[in-house]
């Protein structure tokens, strides 16, 4: 399955879960979920089990108050869609978010 580039969705997960109380592993959780990691990938990208993946997915799910990985998805949407609607740009400085993801991290992605 082809992965939406880390660039673009970067900042739009960024904001979406500036709010929300994230570790790093789970922000990066999100990330993959945006990118249309399945959780055997996500497992395999992070060489950790899948069960692990599960976990997190299930935690970061309870607090970001979405029943699953397709309303992730869904809300990331219409956010783009908002943003768009409001004439933002999703490349603008305000909303880099370099840090969001750390450096191996972001190093593992643009292997992919």
């Amino acid at each position: 399955m082809a992965h939406i580039d880390i660039d673009i969705l970067q900042p739009l997960v960024f904001r979406f879960i500036a709010d929300a109380r994230l570790t790093p592993s789970e922000r990066v959780e999100v990330l993959r979920i945006a990118q249309g990691f399945a959780c055997k990938d996500s497992a395999a990208a992070a060489s950790v089990s899948p069960e692990t993946i599960r976990a997190r997915r299930k935690r970061l799910y309870r607090k970001l108050g979405v029943s699953g990985s397709s309303e992730v998805t869904a809300r990331l949407l219409g956010l783009s869609l908002g943003m768009i609607a409001a004439g933002e740009r999703l490349d603008s400085p305000h909303l880099a978010a370099a840090a969001f993801v750390p450096a191996p991290v972001q190093a593992l992605h643009a292997a992919l």
